[in-house]
């Protein structure tokens, strides 16, 4: 009887020793892009200076005008393109 429990234990040892190795976890941080939603307010629209021009001006006020709105618009449109680099 006590042969028979040595005979079992060896067996038992044997057949852990024939066990396949375990794989070691091993942690990896790894880099996934998240988007999240862009929390920039819009600038405000100038008033621009070609929108107040009467029929009654000088072609020279509207022109002058026209040229006033176009530094207006260059103005926005870089606070705009500002607005939209920060977001990306």
């Amino acid at each position: 009887m006590k042969m028979l429990h040595v005979l079992g234990v060896a067996v038992l040892f044997g057949l852990c020793a024939c066990a396949a190795p375990q794989p070691v976890l091993k942690p990896m941080e790894v880099d996934v892009p998240v988007s999240v939603p862009c929390k920039v307010t819009a600038p405000q629209r100038p008033d621009f200076a070609l929108a107040h021009a009467t029929p009654a001006q000088t072609i020279f006020e509207k022109v002058r005008a026209a040229l006033v709105e176009l530094d207006q618009r260059k103005a926005y449109e870089a606070q705009l393109e500002s607005k939209i680099t920060a977001c990306n």
